[in-house]
């Protein structure tokens, strides 16, 4: 724009300005000589005739005017172009009562006085540059935001559709139109969307195929042990059923956990009655719970999906607490319903906090343990928040233990 503007200014107006001023030079020097030759009866016909042709006002008498000091390039021009064709520097006057604008033109023994209004070479460079600079402020706005919205708008798409895959979905293939550079971007992003999901649907199949292969046998076990004879060591019997218990149970986590992400069946529930529901099932199992809050809390969720959250929370606050209570708060802010489940167990170590939602991964506490599970819980649930839009948050309690937070939208209230 700057260029431009200086461009136009250099070989455009300022030629124009030099011409114009030289043409305006010209008619008042030629005029006042005229005037000053012409005879004495017919000058008024004169004057009225500068008057209506160039808008010049001739006159012989010339009262003593402040000198006017022009500094914008057309008076520059202007006065250079008088001084030319008057053979001397001539001064602009300038009027006290009004916008008229005076040069005293000198004629053989007289002065000659040219007025003219000052609107006759008005010029406002200020005026041109603010309009040149906010139309094209304008442009480049409107520009900017239709190529902005070409790319923005492909972006913003894909963005939602990482989304989607982050969350276990996937998403309708992405438009391969457009800029060479999102083509590209989008293209590639449909081919990795496609191998993710072909790598999820494979995992699953090849999880499920393993957990009934081995389901098989395992059940041809289970009715051995039930076919032995009543003389057989009736611990190594308990035993050999316990093991079977627990082989079933790990083979069921690995099929819910390649599986964590499928289809979610939404239903309206009551967020306490859930919570409530769970913490009575630990307390037949002896472990004390306490609840704290209040319903109904009225929420739109997968109730499988949420019941699975929090039943592996809950179980592993009771499990690892040291038999000390298992506090479970349900709160309602203005955003997000936040279910809080408190234990007093030995805590987990800041550097494990993220490592413990990795699938297989157990503290030492866990391996120490017989009955530490198999490290899926955790990832499970993580799992299926994610799937969900959910947060799950481990946070050391004040005073020892652990706190896992729960973290629901509001937007998902009906």
């Amino acid at each position: 724009m700057i260029i431009s503007l200086g461009t136009m200014v250099y070989f455009v107006a300022m030629p124009m300005a030099q011409r114009s001023a030289e043409d305006f030079a010209a008619v008042i020097v030629s005029g006042a000589q005229n005037f000053r030759n012409f005879p004495e009866d017919k000058r008024a016909e004169l004057q009225h005739q500068l008057l209506v042709n160039h808008g010049l006002i001739a006159t012989l008498q010339a009262p003593i005017l402040p000198r006017k000091k022009f500094d914008l390039p057309y008076y520059l021009f202007f006065q250079a172009a008088l001084a030319r064709h008057a053979g001397q520097e001539i001064a602009i006057i300038e009027s006290n009562d009004g916008p008229l604008l005076w040069v005293d033109i000198p004629v053989d023994d007289k002065t000659i006085r040219m007025g003219f209004d000052r609107q006759r070479v008005s010029a406002n460079p200020p005026i041109v540059v603010i309009v040149v600079i906010a139309g094209g402020i304008l442009l480049t706005l409107l520009t900017s935001f239709l190529v902005v919205k070409r790319v923005v708008g492909p972006l913003a798409r894909m963005s939602a559709a990482v989304q989607e895959v982050g969350h276990g979905r996937k998403p309708p293939p992405l438009s391969e139109e457009g800029p060479e550079e999102l083509a590209t971007l989008a293209r590639a992003f449909n081919q990795m969307s496609s191998e993710v999901q072909e790598l999820s649907e494979n995992r699953t199949v090849i999880v499920a195929g393993i957990s009934h292969d081995l389901r098989t046998p395992l059940t041809r076990l289970g009715l051995s042990v039930e076919l032995l004879s009543q003389d057989s060591d009736p611990k190594l019997i308990a035993g050999i059923r316990r093991d079977l218990e627990a082989m079933d149970s790990l083979l069921g986590q690995f099929l819910q956990f390649s599986r964590g992400l499928g289809d979610a069946h939404q239903e309206k529930l009551d967020l306490y009655e859930v919570v409530s529901s769970n913490a009575a099932d630990l307390r037949r199992e002896g472990s004390d719970v306490q609840v704290h809050g209040s319903g109904p809390c009225p929420y739109t969720a997968d109730p499988a999906a949420l019941e699975r959250v929090l039943a592996n929370l809950m179980e592993n606050a009771a499990h690892y607490g040291g038999g000390s209570p298992v506090e479970v708060r349900l709160k309602k802010d203005t955003q997000v319903f936040s279910i809080t489940i408190a234990d007093r167990g030995p805590g987990i170590p800041v550097d494990q906090i993220e490592a413990v939602f990795r699938p297989f991964h157990r503290l030492e506490l866990a391996r120490d343990n017989r009955t530490g599970g198999s490290g899926l819980g955790l990832a499970i649930a993580r799992q299926l928040a994610i799937r969900h839009g959910w947060t799950i948050e481990l946070l050391p309690r004040e005073g020892g233990g652990t706190v896992a937070k729960i973290i629901l939208p509001i937007t998902q209230v009906t």
